[in-house]
């Protein structure tokens, strides 16, 4: 009967380590430097020429490519959160493209991003919303 008793109550525990290791939250200033955008809320990018974001913390910048048009703008940090991170509207060349899904998608979900999750390995790292939903996931270039 202990024994089962033990079972119950260490359950909910590795539970929540399990789903708290895939939750972690992680400093953003490990953004630091180019990332590829592999994936747009749940969408792999299957293209060659990934969009990319490159960070510059120290400056508290960003530029990239979504895909098709060039783009600059400018991060803030939480000093009392180290996984909060915010993006401002980016500034952004206005080339037409063929296919402009990718980076409109990309472009919007940039304006929900509230915090950053390590990925699945040390070159992933993940930008989510407010909820912890996944927006972004970029693979270190």
């Amino acid at each position: 009967m202990k024994r089962v008793i033990f079972y119950v109550l260490m359950l909910p525990m590795i539970l929540g380590m399990m789903m708290s290791c895939s939750e972690a939250k992680t400093d953003a200033k490990k953004l630091e430097g180019k990332w590829n955008v592999t994936e747009v809320k749940g969408e792999k990018i299957l293209k060659e020429g990934l969009p990319y974001m490159e960070f510059d913390m120290a400056q508290k910048k960003l530029h990239g490519n979504g895909g098709c048009n060039m783009f600059n703008t400018s991060i803030t940090l939480d000093d009392n959160d180290v996984s909060a991170i915010t993006i401002a509207p980016a500034a952004a060349t206005m080339m037409a493209c063929p296919d402009m899904t990718v980076e409109d998608s990309i472009f919007k979900a940039m304006g929900d991003v509230k915090g950053v999750k390590a990925g699945s390995s040390e070159n992933e790292m993940v930008l989510v919303d407010q909820a912890g939903n996944v927006l972004l996931v970029l693979s270190k270039n």
